[in-house]
């Protein structure tokens, strides 16, 4: 059974102002319910007339009737959520389409899974990169990009304005020693920090071959808050550093040309309750909130080196091993608070070339 309604769960919606669509897995909801209900838990405000759902199916013929698995469990699973008023309109990029125009009131989906039948460690590894090379708009014919299935589904850059990026929201995995990896993200409005100020912000950099070279991050406060020239400032110095030092790749790399970057702004959420992909978490030392998405599981415990499969799915993230590998980082000798000193941070990210 390719979709049952019993598998998407109904969260508190989060409104996002901004939101102009997901990217979704396309198995099974046995397999992709959890991750598929987590992202939908974010919700345009705005009211929606139609939605583009971007798909490449596997099959030459229809699998599910008369659609394909790659169209039909994203459309079931948004009904479930956006009910039935507004037009779903598939777009099958292995046929000739017509690049639609995309309005103020539409959303645009991308029907995607990634790695298939890998190990775990390897599967984990080209993921990451694979998904930090579409949150740069790269495609290009690489070992990490061939792993998402499919890449010819991300026709969707030439649907929607280059003023949005992904955001990385979602991970899960089938189980088993070789199983199947589900990302998700939504699709947002390029942020503009002038308009409403960051408490925070991070700039992380990669090479050309998608590593993370550096990634440091300045606090702001009323007395001094952010501006445009602290920020350009900044990169400048986190640039430089990637290039000569490579302190996340232990100054190994320095051959491989810096490429892109990342500008993470950092606003204080008004809440305690954590959500694995949206939230950063700060407490003497901090995680962005992708490295949650590349290191754990649902259920908070971090991924270890000698694990074989994914098998954790839907449970409640529990921080206690999270606040152990946070004073482990920021070097204290003192238990962190798991009550009243962590802090949660939304964030909202420009992707840039450095070229």
């Amino acid at each position: 059974m390719w979709f049952s309604p019993n598998d998407i769960k109904i969260h508190n919606p989060i409104k996002v102002s901004d939101l102009r669509g997901y990217v979704l897995p396309h198995a099974g909801t046995k397999y992709t319910g959890e991750i598929i209900s987590h992202t939908l838990r974010f919700r345009p405000t705005k009211k929606i007339k139609r939605i583009f759902i971007i798909y490449y199916p596997a099959t030459k013929e229809p699998d599910v009737e008369d659609m394909y698995h790659e169209y039909y469990v994203p459309l079931m699973s948004l009904r479930v959520i956006f009910g039935d008023k507004m037009q779903y309109i598939g777009i099958n990029v292995q046929q000739d389409y017509r690049v639609p125009k995309v309005k103020g009131d539409d959303l645009v989906v991308v029907s995607a899974d990634f790695s298939h039948f890998l190990p775990l460690k390897e599967a984990i590894h080209l993921e990451n990169k694979a998904a930090h090379s579409l949150m740069f708009r790269n495609l290009s014919d690489t070992k990490y990009n061939a792993i998402i299935d499919d890449r010819r589904s991300f026709s969707l850059y030439q649907m929607i304005s280059k003023k949005t990026y992904l955001q990385w929201i979602g991970r899960s995995r089938s189980s088993g020693n070789k199983g199947v990896g589900y990302l998700s993200f939504l699709i947002r409005d390029i942020p503009k920090p002038h308009l409403q100020k960051p408490n925070g912000m991070f700039v992380t950099v990669y090479d050309t071959d998608m590593n993370s070279r550096e990634c440091l991050g300045e606090w702001f406060t009323k007395a001094m808050p952010w501006n445009k020239r602290k920020e350009n400032l900044f990169v400048k110095e986190v640039l430089q550093k990637a290039s000569q030092t490579s302190r996340l790749t232990g100054g190994m790399n320095l051959t491989i040309p810096v490429s892109n970057y990342t500008i993470t702004y950092l606003y204080k959420a008004k809440t305690n309750v954590f959500i694995r992909g949206w939230h950063g978490i700060r407490d003497k030392a901090f995680y962005l909130s992708g490295v949650f998405l590349e290191n754990t599981y649902e259920d908070g415990r971090w991924i270890k080196e000698s694990d074989k499969s994914w098998v954790t799915r839907g449970q409640s993230f529990n921080l206690n091993e999270t606040f152990q590998k946070l004073q482990n980082k920021s070097g204290s000798q003192k238990t962190i608070s798991k009550h009243n000193r962590y802090h949660l941070y939304t964030e909202r990210v420009i992707h840039k070339s450095v070229s």
